[in-house]
């Protein structure tokens, strides 16, 4: 018990001392990286630098690896700035790009050390672009760059921080992407609240996301049995917890259901919740993923807050119909009733109450799964289509 207590006294020592420690740090941190960074310049020739954070599975990270997809013939480079949980989008990126990996060898202090580093090498590749999302070190880069290196940065959703944490560079920022109309109004109001010059929202630029639509929608065949899905994180905005008291409910309930949970999840769900849910783990096979989406009747989140999730975008060119919280951009693709449903971001227990009722009558009413699921897959083959994307992401990223 003593011990207990001596570190939590220590740790609360350290957390106070920490920022005066960083500051007397940070100069010769910086100083420190720039040696290191001029040995480094002969091996990062590019005009193009990525910073993102990981490549494990994710909606985000799928999205990165489209758009270095969509930039690979002008040799990017990519820095990887967080530990990765895994190694699952790895070669993929390493299809499109040169990637260096930082994650193994970044924590609060050493991002002043790499700060020195990069902004180095960026500054010895004269007129370049450095494209960051998702990351603190990208940010924190920015006042070291020579004014001739064009910076932009990705906003996949409004409400995670990072908007906030990125407020203080945005005069450094020479152009913003979001994925969605409600993260641009967002930006928009921000900067107004902030004082921020209204010139500056013609910085913004939206450029949703897209994926493989199949030539046709194929009918899916699970007889009574609806079959529940869920593809994601077990991070707290997700709220996985609610999927599996739904799936306690559905069950008790007698509606015929099986719930299929994909990602590394299954720790994120009480216990007596599990024996209600089919864990698959983390899938990084895009085939496995279809034939998944294929055999799937719903697509169930329950997020706290959001940007517009890929899975909802793969899911309806499957023909998968979305019950989604009505929170970021979803409302924007999803009509309720007509290609999906939206269930107002209440308390807890009314969701998990509409969620079940909407389940119940999708399960009695197989008629109207079938409208609603025809209507999802003909609006993703018309608004989720890649024909634009990358040209989209070129004409931005490349533009003198």
């Amino acid at each position: 018990m003593s011990k207990n207590i001596l570190y939590v006294y220590m740790m609360s020592i350290l957390k106070k001392i920490f920022p005066y420690v960083k500051r007397v740090l940070e100069k010769p941190l910086i100083l420190a990286g720039k040696f290191a960074g001029s040995f480094f310049t002969p091996f990062f020739r590019s005009q193009l630098f990525f910073l993102f954070p990981f490549y494990h599975i994710g909606g985000a990270e799928k999205v990165h690896l489209k758009i270095t997809g969509c930039l690979k013939e002008y040799n990017p480079v990519v820095f990887f700035a967080d530990k990765s949980k895994n190694s699952a989008l790895k070669k993929q990126f390493m299809q499109n790009a040169k990637i260096f990996n930082l994650g193994y060898l970044n924590n609060p202090l050493l991002i002043y050390f790499w700060v020195g580093v990069l902004s180095t090498v960026f500054n010895s590749n004269k007129n370049c672009t450095v494209f960051g999302c998702n990351n603190l070190l990208f940010y924190r880069l920015l006042p070291y760059l020579d004014p001739q290196i064009r910076c932009i940065d990705l906003i996949h959703a409004f409400g995670g921080g990072i908007e906030n944490f990125s407020l203080p560079y945005v005069n450094r920022l020479d152009k913003r992407i979001v994925i969605n109309t409600r993260t641009l109004n967002d930006l928009k109001n921000q900067y107004r609240s902030n004082g921020i010059p209204e010139k500056m929202n013609d910085r913004i630029f939206l450029i949703e996301n897209c994926v493989q639509i199949p030539e046709k929608l194929r009918r899916k065949n699970n007889g009574n049995t609806l079959r529940i899905l869920y593809v994601g994180r077990g991070t707290e905005e997700k709220r996985v917890h609610l999927i599996g008291e739904i799936s306690q409910i559905c069950h008790k309930k007698g509606i015929s259901v099986e719930f299929i949970l994909v990602g590394d999840i299954i720790n994120s769900i009480p216990k007596e919740y599990r024996k209600y849910c089919n864990f698959l783990g983390e899938i990084a096979d895009e085939k496995r993923i279809s034939e998944i989406y294929d055999n799937s009747d719903i697509l169930l989140l329950v997020s706290r807050y959001e940007g517009f999730p890929l899975v909802i975008m793969e899911a309806m060119a499957h023909g998968v119909v979305t019950i989604s919280t009505d929170v970021g951009g979803i409302s924007e693709h999803i009509s309720n009733g007509y290609n999906g449903f939206l269930i107002k971001n209440e308390s807890e227990d009314l969701i998990v109450k509409n969620v079940c009722d909407v389940i119940n009558e999708l399960a009695s009413n197989r008629h109207l799964m079938e409208k609603i699921s025809t209507e999802a897959y003909k609006y993703a083959k018309i608004n989720f289509n890649c024909e634009d994307f990358c040209s989209k992401y070129r004409n931005l990223v490349l533009e003198k």
